[in-house]
């Protein structure tokens, strides 16, 4: 399912399947009990949670376990790491900061 999920993700929207498979860690979780993946693999659930919810934080080691336990290489689970970033909204400056930065560019003129 996720070899699936990761070749119907990389075609167009119009061109995938009705069950486009697992393609991001959202989907991973649709189909795998997030208590039997932080047993299998070894993992603090409140460690695995911290992960799939912020995969840039994920490390090599990690990804290495969850492919162990998922039966995929490593480099498909980056791919559902970045999957899943990649389908985040991007974020917005904070305020504050933008207000001191444009304060500090007057200071020095």
């Amino acid at each position: 399912m996720i070899r699936k999920g990761i070749a119907e993700a990389a075609l167009p929207e119009k061109e995938r399947s009705l069950d486009p498979g697992i393609y991001n860690f959202k989907t991973l979780l649709e189909y795998v009990k997030h208590t039997a993946l932080t047993k299998d693999a070894g993992f603090n659930k409140a460690t695995l949670s911290k992960k799939l919810a912020q995969p840039e934080l994920m490390k090599i080691a990690e990804c290495v376990k969850l492919a162990a336990v998922l039966y995929v290489t490593p480099q498909e689970v980056m791919t559902l790491a970045l999957n899943e970033i990649s389908q985040r909204p991007p974020k917005k400056a904070k305020a504050k900061k933008a207000a001191a930065k444009s304060a500090g560019e007057k200071k020095v003129r």
